[in-house]
């Protein structure tokens, strides 16, 4: 049944106007209102209220499973997974404009669109790139490959657990992220190191693992720059082959190939049964 749910919602996201997410997105909606509150009462009751709506949801799969052959059950999960994963337009849509002022030469107009779009600034090109393929492999991380891990092991709700719980978090000042933070971290810890792991199968295997030595197994390395070490050794003498062309295209590429890594041993795991 799940990977009927995950194959149907892709099948959605990617043909279908849904790919630029539910609209309206009632995760946002419901995220902002719980960041409200924990300005006002903060510590774990916000979070506690951020996740309440996951428990008549889990009854509702209950009370539905025996019903029209799981029909209701299919439906529920592919809704819940819809709002679980967001907009799907991440590879194609992120950084569009930057790299479009990139690749005329004009690093001063790339610099001000990573600013007011993503909030990035640099005090030099190289290290605003960086910045830019960083955010990338973040956004790809917590749109992708962190749902999906989630659905397979706790099904539409662990999917759509994780999104409350990284929109909840993006909205709090950092002084108050304390019980919502570490829970992102603990659900991004294992998802960021399988995705590295994915690095290494379909791009260089051994640069990947003398990049990750040390850092693999470390609790408090965040995900942002383990992902950033591991795309720059799987792409290496790949970028400058993509110099002439998008400036983000090589890593745009990996994420795809590392996707096809992930759909492999899920397809088998369900054939398997």
């Amino acid at each position: 049944m799940r990977f009927l749910i995950l194959l149907i919602t892709a099948l959605l996201v990617r043909f279908t106007p849904l790919r630029r997410g539910m609209r309206p997105d009632l995760a946002v909606s419901w995220a902002s209102y719980c960041a409200r509150l924990a300005e006002r009462r903060p510590g774990w009751r916000a979070l506690v209220c951020l996740l309440l709506p996951l428990l008549p949801l889990e009854l509702a799969f209950w009370m539905l499973a025996d019903v029209a052959y799981g029909f209701f059950v299919l439906t529920l999960g592919v809704l819940v997974l819809l709002f679980g994963l967001g907009g799907n337009e991440l590879l194609h849509a992120f950084g569009r404009r930057f790299e479009q002022a990139w690749a005329r030469g004009d690093q001063a107009a790339a610099a001000l669109i990573a600013e007011n779009d993503l909030g990035l600034q640099a005090s030099d090109d190289q290290t605003l790139l960086m910045q830019v393929r960083g955010r990338l492999l973040r956004e790809a991380l917590s749109g992708y490959f962190v749902p999906v891990l989630w659905f397979l092991l706790l099904g539409p709700l662990g999917a759509l657990g994780y999104r409350l719980l990284r929109l909840f978090v993006d909205r709090l000042a950092s002084d108050e992220q304390s019980y919502a933070g570490s829970l992102v971290h603990a659900m991004e810890w294992l998802p960021a190191r399988l995705l590295a792991a994915s690095f290494a199968l379909v791009g260089h295997f051994d640069q990947v693992l003398a990049a990750l030595r040390g850092v693999w197994s470390d609790w408090d390395q965040s995900v942002e720059p383990l992902l950033v070490r591991a795309a720059d050794a799987a792409l290496t003498g790949e970028a400058s082959a993509e110099k002439n062309q998008t400036i983000l295209a090589p890593t745009r590429a990996l994420l795809v190939r590392a996707m096809l890594a992930w759909a492999v041993p899920v397809a088998l795991l369900a054939l398997l049964g």
